[in-house]
């Protein structure tokens, strides 16, 4: 087994193996630790493997060559389902871990999941290595090594020789020999061809560091020796529920795998200074299927996700069904601790050498962008170094799925507690002292905001027509003239306009819904020119004479006039259907307003019969023109060049757009119930489902012409990954659960899911301590950026609240409430810290009225109609759990019976001068129940007055 081992981390021995030198530019790998799991083939029924000590499976690990095991200790730690043994060959500083789940029943071999070493690199060195020689189990879970000789590649330690010799091309046996000798303190070995045809051995009596020179290998004997603790906990499963009691325990179900929060300590008694200490993890399953981390690479030395970009932080591989992830303790994170051992992770996955999974302590430098690269100069760490985090091993999992289980475990491991303890996180960290709950915001939003930079005028036949101006220039990434429209994936006014006008009608006034639909008629009156075929323009301004109606395809600074290297000479003038589907699906959206039609309301009919067959007309030609222009494999191309409608080259091939079109076509199904438009939708999904995801193909124009541009050909060779962005996955996961709802098909669902599960990865499940807003539950926006809590948690909101009424699955009410509440935090803002907090913690853009409070807005507008109602307050009694949606928490939820009494406690940090709206969802129709609030009974109800929502006295 050593010999493989070997082999596959690039190792070289010659005869006995007694040390392993591992040569790369920047590290030595000293000594190794085995992650070793069970096969999980169950192809026949089969009684499990037992990794007892006298099993020879576990015993080849400690064989150090053909001739038999080797001397060595041993520890052990166990929990009542788990074994970790622990093992250090002192001959060799080779160390191995196996780790056994006694009932996981397998017919397979053990598999070597992960070889473990510390990876260390010091100034004036190209790299340092530790001779590991002592183990030892200091507690029930804590393991001591120590090690007595220091050394470093390409370093020569120059005079006190006290002795010379000439050896074998084998710098271990220079090492035992200073390590037998009482007289040496230092040694250096000079490889064959510098001093003679043979290696040679200096044995010294000082000298404790050299210089740079590639001819030798040196290092010297230290006192007192450096001593590395791992304080080592075994969780039996992959996570646990939340120690706060707003939910039953009875949700959360135990994954099979382990946790294991490892804490590495080192007291270093280096005499340079240190510049990286990290623990490295080489991946022995092989090429991995799948391999993620939070960002992506452009050149050697970049980092995968240094502490600036801890959203949801893990990198992690899936080979087959088994996956190993590290996952970082973001609850031992402080400002100072990060301030003064700044932390990372790192992903290395070239495929030509072993895949490599790191967390430690290592500076980082902005590169580009938001793309952070090693900080190499020099660190005086001299003092204890110390960093903590979870390593997680799943067997069982769906191929290229495993994440799944990893991004619910962020979220219970870390932003449940934290949401539960925020019931202000919806205050606004910009101007404190106002916009606390949410009547305050509506006012703030609709009362002030909106009418601010509403304005209206005249379209054709006087048809009375307005805007909320963005006040963008068509190139630059800035304010313009205070007289445009955009209807677009970013800035759409329409969507804007919904909540408006929702607004509106829940205060009865005419005044601002009269305005809301003057913007709806604005956005019907692009004009669908036949040569289009349905297409329409994106883009308005009005002319200065406050007349001329101006339209344009597209965005100059966010469409291909971005493009690299040369962009299309009438770039502007191309459709975009991501854009246009965007705005056509808000289009329907406003047929919720009106009763007749729209299957999913009961609200009074607002949308005039006129005005329903317009936007049916209007939205049916375009769906048609998709129709026409889809390819037979599903996708529909990103651009059509506006005289021709010939597909721009750009993402012709692979795009997540498509799903934009795809949720518009299935919508647009389930009001006509036209079959073309539900066969159409479904084959873009398929596209999405087969191609898009599995290959994580997650492209639309914001991955390649916004502020972190690149070449529609970049690829990241250093991690295997592309570019990916996150607007496509919203859109996607939104018509996945419409195909679902148009089709009963529940295999929708699931995919739907699964698409909602990888989202997750990029919202934030804690908020940085070196960053001043609370920024739990905000999103980041793909993995060649680094912004905190972007408007587009608005959407995202949107899907977790839909899918958590499609699955009642808790972590989507959480995540949804987490992400609903953090673009409060930074009102009036685009997002926080855009290159990830290193170069200030400070707002992002100022990018206009849809793209933060509008967006949030009218996403909390939609949590509080119809079969979405939540109230300020929402809990679902056949669930037994809830959570505080407006300015407060859940903090525990109990069921009694005789008479039948829901009872909750709730917290709040604001004064409530009107009713808490409690709304009770799932309650036994037959029969009344009890609600006792904080120790009082407010009343007796039946399951239709809890769903509609029941006052809460502010008293309580």
């Amino acid at each position: 087994h050593i010999d493989m081992m070997v082999m596959l981390v690039g190792g070289h021995k010659q005869g006995r193996p007694t040390m392993v030198l591992i040569t790369t530019c920047l590290m030595m790998l000293m000594f190794n630790l085995s992650l070793v799991y069970a096969s999980s083939s169950k192809a026949t029924p089969c009684s499990a493997s037992r990794l007892d000590d006298d099993d020879t499976t576990f015993n080849s690990l400690l064989n150090n060559d053909d001739d038999g095991p080797s001397s060595s200790i041993s520890v052990s730690l166990s929990t009542s389902t788990n074994r970790l043994v622990v093992t250090l060959d002192p001959t060799t500083g080779i160390l191995t871990e196996a780790y056994h789940v006694p009932d996981y029943n397998v017919c397979g071999t053990w598999l070597d999941v992960l070889h473990y070493s510390p990876r260390i690199v010091a100034a004036n060195t190209s790299s340092l290595g530790v001779w590991w020689d002592t183990l030892t189990n200091t507690s029930h879970n804590t393991i001591q090594i120590t090690g007595h000789v220091i050394f470093w590649m390409d370093n020569n330690i120059a005079g006190e020789d006290y002795a010379n010799m000439n050896i074998p091309n084998d710098p271990h046996v220079c090492l035992l020999s200073c390590t037998k000798d009482p007289r040496c303190k230092a040694w250096t070995f000079v490889k064959p061809g510098y001093q003679g045809s043979s290696a040679q051995c200096w044995l010294k009596t000082g000298g404790t560091s050299g210089h740079l020179d590639s001819c030798c290998i040196s290092g010297h004997i230290t006192q007192p020796p450096i001593t590395l603790t791992r304080q080592i906990t075994i969780m039996d499963s992959l996570y646990t529920p939340p120690s706060s009691s707003s939910s039953s325990s009875s949700q959360y179900v135990a994954t099979p795998g382990y946790v294991i929060s490892t804490s590495a300590t080192t007291a270093p008694s280096f005499t340079i200074p240190l510049i990286s200490f990290e623990d490295v993890y080489t991946y022995q399953l092989g090429d991995p299927d799948f391999a993620y981390s939070p960002h992506i690479k452009r050149q050697p030395g970049d980092l995968a996700g240094p502490h600036w970009q801890f959203k949801s932080p893990v990198v992690m591989l899936q080979q087959n069904d088994i996956l190993a992830g590290i996952v970082p303790d973001v609850d031992s994170l402080s400002g100072p601790i990060i301030s003064s051992f700044p932390v990372t992770l790192d992903l290395e996955n070239d495929g030509e050498s072993p895949a490599l999974l790191s967390y430690g302590i290592a500076g980082s430098v902005l590169t580009f962008h938001s793309i952070y690269g090693r900080d190499y100069s020099i660190k005086n760490w001299a003092n204890k170094i110390s960093f903590q985090y979870n390593l997680v091993i799943t067997p069982g999992q769906p191929p290229l799925e495993g994440y799944r289980l990893v991004s619910q475990y962020l979220w219970y491991a870390f932003g449940h507690d934290r949401l539960v303890a925020a019931p202000n996180l919806q205050s606004n960290h910009v101007n404190q002292s106002k916009y606390y709950l949410m009547d305050a915001w509506r006012q703030d939003t609709w009362g002030r905001y909106a009418n601010q930079v509403y304005f209206s005028f005249n379209c054709s036949n006087g048809i009375p027509c307005g805007s909320l101006y963005s006040g963008r220039t068509l190139f630059t990434d800035g304010f313009g003239t205070n007289n445009d429209g955009w209807f677009n994936s970013w800035f759409q006014t329409l969507r804007s306009a919904y909540g408006w006008y929702a607004f509106g009608e829940k205060q009865n006034d005419k005044v601002i819904m009269e305005k809301a639909l003057s913007i709806l008629n604005l956005a019907l009156s692009a004009p669908q020119d036949p040569s289009g075929g349905g297409a329409f323009p994106s883009i308005f301004f009005l002319g200065a004479d406050g007349r001329s109606l101006n339209w344009v395809d597209d965005s100059g600074w966010a469409g291909l006039c971005r493009t690299l290297p040369t962009p299309p000479a009438n770039c502007m003038e191309y459709y975009h259907p991501f854009d246009m589907s965007w705005t056509a699906y808000w289009m329907l959206r406003w047929l919720d307003f009106s009763s007749n039609i729209s299957t999913s309301s009961s609200f009074s009919s607002s949308i005039s019969p006129a005005l329903q067959k317009q936007i049916l007309t209007f939205t049916t030609y375009y769906a048609d023109f998709l129709v026409k222009q889809q390819m037979p494999n599903g996708i529909i191309p990103s651009w059509f060049e506006a005289d021709t409608l010939e597909p721009a080259n750009h993402m012709q091939t692979a795009n997540s757009e498509t799903a934009g079109s795809a949720l518009f076509l299935v919508k647009l199904y389930e009001i006509t119930k036209n079959i073309t438009h539900l066969q159409a939708a479904v084959s873009g999904m398929q596209f999405i489902r087969d191609v898009i995801a599995p290959k994580r193909l997650w492209f639309d124009y914001e991955t390649f012409v916004s502020c972190s541009q690149k070449p529609f050909e970049f690829y990241d060779s250093y991690t295997r990954q592309n570019p990916e962005n996150n607007l496509g996955k919203i859109q996607a996961a939104f018509a996945a659960l419409e195909l679902f709802h148009a089709t009963n098909d529940s295999a929708w669902l699931d995919v739907g899911q699964s698409l909602v599960d990888y989202l997750s990865l990029t919202q934030q499940v804690y908020s940085h301590p070196l960053l001043s807003p609370n920024l739990l539950g905000g999103f980041t926006t793909q993995n060649t950026d680094s912004e905190w809590s972007d408007a587009r948690q608005g959407y995202a909101a949107d899907v977790y609240f839909q899918y958590y009424k499609a699955t009642f699955k808790f972590e989507y009410l959480e995540r949804g409430v987490a992400a609903l509440r953090s673009s409060y935090q930074v009102a009036p803002y685009e997002n926080w810290a855009h290159t990830g907090g290193s170069q200030g913690d400070g707002p992002g853009a100022m990018t206009g009225f849809h793209w933060c409070q509008g967006s949030a807005m009218t996403s909390y507008e939609q949590t509080q109609r119809g079969g979405m109602m939540l109230g300020d307050l929402y809990v679902n009694m056949k669930q037994m759990h809830g959570a505080g949606i407006n300015g407060c928490s859940l903090t525990s939820l109990s069921l009694s019976s005789s008479p039948t009494t829901l009872s909750l406690s709730i917290t709040s940090p604001y004064k409530w001068t009107s009713p808490l709206l409690l709304v009770v969802d799932q309650a036994p129709s037959s029969s009344n129940t009890t609600l006792n609030v904080n120790g009082k009974n407010i009343g007796t109800y039946t399951s239709t007055q809890m769903g509609e929502g029941v006052p809460v006295p502010a008293s309580n």
